[in-house]
């Protein structure tokens, strides 16, 4: 493992492999290296095509620190300073809310060359007020699991004793160590489904994108992520056969590797 520092003195902890053209990848909500095996393999399998592939875990997850306050012009510094140590330019692949730090670069100007947004989880209109309240208050008091447990169920949606289930799996205390991170994706994913143009808001965001959804996703995701393409200026769509909100390595590579090789 490698690190890069900061501008606000955050130490933001990351794996490289490979060589040659960088590709950045930005992980969702509650996500990060420790139990995100999926894209670490997509990490690994992209750079034995001759490409650099940076995985890294996002601030207050993993090995990465947490400096307070939080904003997303501090992740967009992350991502900036990975970018330098990938050469200087890089496309960024992004898995659900990692979008808002995605989209956030390209707008910053910080040598993004491409973007890959996997499911961006923006729906107009959609607020987050409330589902934010209740996440404060109980991060407030140190409720992480039963935070973790809310986000599935009233935010993302699953059913109760599909999250039981996972509450079993040896992977569930690393997931709710890090649910104060919640409030950061949402925070900036309500303030993009708050704004009424989105045209405008992405104008600027130029570089070449692709937006790609599967075919057995969440109910709203694939029309998300049209609204999203249509949004800007020069995006594509890409519909994956047979996966979720999670693909699987073996699906998405070739999707990345057709898409940045052009």
């Amino acid at each position: 493992m490698s690190t890069v520092t900061s501008p606000d003195g955050t130490v933001i902890g990351y794996d490289r492999y490979g060589g040659g053209p960088a590709a950045i990848f930005i992980g969702g909500a509650a996500t990060y290296r420790a139990i995100d095996e999926a894209t670490t393999q997509t990490a690994r399998r992209l750079a034995a095509e001759g490409f650099t592939a940076v995985d890294y875990d996002r601030r207050g997850r993993g090995a990465s620190g947490d400096t307070q306050p939080w904003a997303l012009d501090r992740e967009v510094e992350d991502v900036a300073e990975l970018i330098k140590v990938a050469g200087g330019a890089a496309a960024l692949c992004s898995n659900s809310s990692g979008a808002d730090i995605a989209l956030a670069a390209a707008r910053a100007g910080v040598g993004v060359t491409a973007l890959v947004l996997y499911e961006p989880p923006f729906f107009a209109g959609a607020s987050f007020d409330a589902h934010l309240a209740a996440l404060s208050t109980m991060l407030a008091d140190g409720r992480n699991d039963e935070a973790m447990r809310y986000n599935l169920t009233s935010v993302i949606g699953l059913p109760p004793d599909v999250v039981d289930a996972m509450a079993k799996a040896p992977w569930w205390a690393a997931m709710v160590a890090v649910a104060p991170t919640l409030v950061y994706d949402h925070t900036a994913t309500h303030e993009i489904n708050v704004d009424p143009d989105w045209r405008r808001r992405w104008a600027g965001v130029t570089v070449p994108a692709i937006v790609c959804s599967g075919d057995q996703t969440f109910p709203g995701m694939p029309e998300a992520a049209d609204a999203v393409a249509a949004a800007l200026p020069n995006a594509s769509r890409c519909i994956l056969p047979g996966q979720g909100h999670r693909p699987a390595p073996e699906a998405l590579v070739p999707v990345l590797l057709e898409f940045l090789k052009s």
